[in-house]
């Protein structure tokens, strides 16, 4: 068996770019193979969640929201950044609330349960998006978006989901890693 590739190693890096989102950061390393190397990377200005919300019929709740980075319309599920020291649970049930005016009837260890993380792109840098499923939703109040957040939520069965997972409909990470980890745990039919 070879063995894994060389870490690169960090000589500096800088800060060129910082909004309410990211951090736009240039790291000068040295490659494996001695070469000097400018490399760009993204610092999320949060730990992102997401939450996969089931109502009693078993059918899931889903947005359509426009994103601009990819010029469409997507399939995503409700979720955004944790704030500083938010528990990633509670984060995830308030941008759920927030997003969509629901949350589950009870929050306990049954109702709400942590799937995974993924990486966003490891590839940019360590933003990470922490993803819960929650059963028993109900309508508690209106929503409270961000201005630039335009969404329609749309409720789909199982059936639905998985296909368009499969047939690549869906493209958005968060919700593809959710439908695997649903699957796996065997939460989703």
């Amino acid at each position: 068996m070879k063995s894994d590739p060389a870490h690169w190693k960090l000589l500096d890096s800088r800060t060129h770019y910082t909004n309410r989102w990211l951090t736009v950061v240039v790291d000068d390393v040295v490659l494996p193979s001695g070469k000097p190397y400018k490399y760009t990377r993204l610092e999320p200005a949060g730990i992102g969640v997401g939450v996969v919300g089931f109502d009693a019929k078993g059918r899931i709740l889903l947005e359509r929201e426009y994103r601009h980075g990819v010029g469409e319309v997507v399939w995503q599920i409700p979720g955004g950044l944790a704030d500083a020291n938010e528990d990633l649970q509670a984060a995830g049930l308030r941008e759920l609330r927030e997003e969509t005016g629901y949350q589950p009837q009870a929050v306990t260890s049954e109702t709400v349960r942590y799937l995974g993380v993924v990486w966003d792109n490891p590839a940019f840098g360590v933003a990470a998006s922490h993803i819960y499923a929650a059963w028993g939703l109900e309508t508690i109040s209106d929503v409270r978006r961000d201005p630039a957040e335009f969404v329609t939520l749309h409720w789909v069965t199982p059936t639905w989901l998985r296909e368009a997972v499969r047939s690549g409909e869906i493209k958005d990470r968060v919700v593809v890693a959710a439908v695997a980890y649903l699957l796996l745990n065997g939460w989703l039919q």
